[in-house]
């Protein structure tokens, strides 16, 4: 099944994104898993169901042969 995929931008200083990847990487992520994680936790069930949702369909990062 094909997904029609979007792209969304914030605007931050450079300081934020580099600390939220260190977070992220911390915590074993990605910095778009992170700030999804953050959006499932916002208390709206929908959001965290689709969220959810889209984690366990999405491809993980690297290359497949190396899992």
């Amino acid at each position: 099944m094909s997904r029609k995929l979007v792209n969304m931008q914030i605007v931050i200083t450079e300081a934020v994104r580099e600390r939220a990847k260190a977070v992220a990487k911390k915590q074993g992520k990605t910095l778009n898993e992170f700030i999804m994680g953050l959006f499932a936790d916002s208390g709206d069930k929908e959001l965290k169901k689709l969220v959810e949702q889209e984690l366990n369909e999405r491809r993980k990062p690297g290359r497949p042969w190396d899992k």
